[in-house]
């Protein structure tokens, strides 16, 4: 699998990046530019000071000038040190923050964007890619200034050692360019082949990640154990860690061979420097405090050279992975997030909606497949509207259109006579309560659940509305009442919920809410058969001035609403009031019939 080009250049990432680092933390440069010369200045003065040393030895200097050379070395290297360091502490500090920095901003785009890219296999993996870098320890944008300061520091670095080697032998910094040039493409081959081929350990990656959850979750340890499929799971997910193994002795391979070659290299450089100096040595063209200086500036140099390949294939990995933070902050977002036209008013409450040729087809989903087709349907204002049909018939996808999670493929859906996109989208959320097949809570208080907020809550309204959801009793048994943490996992003092008064909570927080349009998506599917009939008796309270929607798979709930809607392969193929269809005879009627013989006394096998 072939790694995707980036759209964005290495000099652009590295703008983009620099722009990010200026307008979070200005301060970060003021440490960024000293470190440079100070980086040359060190083993410069390192490197010399043993060539003065000798050469005073060799002329027979007073021990007080040695003292004195040694002292005026030692006192400023420890200057220039303790400068430097605070430099790099203050770098690394400033660092880290940045980091955060662009974690939050990914997770706050994940937040705020479009639902349906949440659902799209191309934006997960932009997402993907992005906070795995950020989480990595290495974050791209952060890291990058380390690359190019290294670069910064091995150019200054080859032209102050460079002009030193060039004064004794030419020859000499050919041999360096030449060995330095090696070594860099060596490194290149080595990093191209690595970003060539990652998709192909990436995937694997996931599927162990996503096997392994298996073990790690609870809820999967029955199924595990009562079917027998401990062998089986063991068995693929051996089969791909295999498979990843394989890419890691490949890649382990390669920079074996990088390795070697390198150490042949930096073998046959040093021993030709050392021949040259040797025989200058020898034929009196320098000193012994020479040879040393000029040997520390022949391997000062070559480090430099050395760094420069790394640092701009360091660099250009880094941009990659950079361009990778740009796409998926630049992924598409369909709906409005700015100004939008002005939500209904007190007097336009409750709403009416109306789908025009709507379709949608999932981003995952074949060229022809189709989610929902061609759906015409207008939703009076204050109607109370029942969705059914069988499993995968559409009716939470055209639930999900409705509430602006998904954009449509083609036609458009309207809300008192606006177009959803005229909405600024965060806005238009606030137009809706809902009640979702999946439950998912949050480790906060009852109130705060409820609520949806952490400072103004309405206690009353709380305890008004866990009493209307069937959850009046199960408070006043807890210690804290209202006030409970929930999910045990997170704090010591959380309480644990069934999975009927799990949905029991959900349905107060939307009733709490109450928001011109109620969305109830089987709303009664964790309750028992006394609950769910005490929610049905509710139906007309709860939703009073509301324009609802309801989705059920028990065809009795339906009987409480006004209009029903029989959903089949994503097209409306019946409508009208419960008496109506059980007339017509079609296929609601067949469902409803099918499920109330269950229920009969009595009554014979079908």
């Amino acid at each position: 699998m072939k790694t995707k080009k980036s759209k964005y250049n290495m000099f652009s990432n590295i703008a983009y990046a620099l722009c990010n680092i200026w307008k979070w933390n200005k301060s970060f440069y003021l440490f960024f530019i000293p470190s440079i010369p100070l980086a040359v200045l060190l083993p410069l003065a390192e490197t010399y000071f043993p060539k003065i040393l000798i050469d005073s030895v060799e002329t027979k200097q007073s021990i007080t000038k040695i003292i004195l050379i040694i002292s005026i070395y030692f006192g400023g290297m420890l200057i220039i040190n303790l400068f430097n360091n605070f430099c790099g502490s203050r770098l690394s500090m400033q660092q880290y923050n940045i980091s955060l920095l662009y974690q939050h901003a990914i997770s706050e785009k994940y937040m705020r964007t479009d639902y349906s890219n949440i659902d799209d296999p191309e934006a997960i993996t932009k997402y993907q890619y992005a906070m795995n870098d950020a989480c990595s320890g290495q974050c791209a944008p952060e890291f990058i200034w380390q690359s190019l300061l290294g670069l910064c520091i091995s150019l200054l670095g080859i032209f102050t050692y460079g002009s030193i080697i060039s004064s004794v032998s030419p020859w000499i910094l050919l041999l360096l360019f030449l060995s330095a040039f090696i070594t860099y493409l060596i490194s290149r081959w080595q990093r191209i082949y690595i970003e060539k081929n990652k998709n192909n350990w990436v995937g694997i990656d996931r599927k162990i990640s996503y096997l392994q959850s298996f073990s790690e979750k609870f809820d999967y340890a029955k199924d595990i154990r009562i079917y027998g499929m401990l062998n089986w799971l063991s068995d693929m997910l051996l089969g791909f860690q295999t498979e990843r193994f394989s890419w890691t002795k490949k890649v382990s391979a390669r920079s074996l061979g990088g390795a070697c070659i390198n150490a042949l290299l930096t073998l046959l450089r040093n021993g030709a420097a050392y021949a040259v100096l040797i025989v200058m040595v020898l034929n009196n063209e320098i000193g012994a405090g020479d040879f040393v200086f000029y040997f520390g500036a022949i391997t000062g140099f070559s480090a430099w050279l050395n760094g420069i390949g790394n640092k701009v294939n360091d660099i250009t990995y880094k941009s990659i992975k950079i361009g990778y933070y740009r796409e998926y902050f630049e992924i598409e977002e369909k709906y409005n997030h700015g100004k939008g036209c002005p939500l209904p008013t007190e007097q336009e409450i409750p709403v009416e909606i109306e789908f025009n040729n709507v379709s949608y087809k999932y981003a995952s989903a074949d060229k022809n497949q189709y989610a929902l087709k061609n759906i015409n349907l207008k939703i009076a204002k204050g109607e109370k509207l029942a969705i059914v049909g069988s499993n995968g018939a559409g009716k939470t996808t055209l639930v999900k259109l409705m509430c602006g999670f998904y954009y449509p493929s083609e036609g458009e859906i309207k809300l008192n006579g606006h177009s959803i996109p005229e909405y600024n989208i965060e806005e238009y959320y606030t137009l809706f309560s809902a009640v979702f097949q999946d439950i998912y809570l949050l480790p906060i208080t009852i109130a705060e659940f409820v609520s949806s907020s952490e400072n103004e809550i309405d206690r009353d309204k709380v305890t008004e509305v866990l009493r209307q959801a069937g959850l009046e009793n199960k408070i006043k048994s807890l210690p804290n009442g209202i006030d409970s943490r929930l999910m045990k996992g997170v704090f010591d003092d959380s309480i644990e919920l069934s999975g009927g008064e799990k949905q029991k909570l959900i349905l107060a927080r939307a009733l709490y809410k109450k928001a011109p349009v109620m969305v109830l998506d089987e709303p009664t599917a964790a309750l028992d058969p006394i609950a769910e009939n005490e929610l049905y008796l509710k139906y007309n309270e709860l939703t009073a001035n509301n324009t609802s929607v309801y989705i059920s798979h028990r065809l009795a709930s339906t009987r409480f609403c006004d209009r029903i809607i029989y959903l089949e392969n994503g097209e409306i193929v019946e409508c009208g009031s419960h008496d109506e269809l059980m007339k017509l005879g079609g296929k609601y009627a067949y469902m409803f019939n099918v499920q109330s013989h269950y229920y009969k006394e009595g009554a014979e096998n079908v």
